[in-house]
């Protein structure tokens, strides 16, 4: 893996900036952060679970040859 002088760079200005922030603060800025959240939909699900089973079928069909 390769380490460019830019990425060691960017890496030092985040230090700096976080090492700057009191402890209470970061905790504080965790608790405001929005939640991400997926809604999947009924004929998404279906469609996630026939796929699933298709696969674990194929997969048995292939390890019982």
């Amino acid at each position: 893996m390769t380490i460019f002088p830019h990425q060691i760079s960017d890496v030092i200005q985040l230090y700096n900036r976080v090492s700057k922030l009191k402890p209470s603060t970061l905790l504080d800025r965790e608790g405001d952060a929005p939640k991400d959240f997926v809604n999947i939909s009924e004929e998404a699900k279906k469609q996630q679970i026939l796929s699933q089973v298709k696969n674990d079928v194929l997969e048995r069909i292939r390890d019982a040859k």
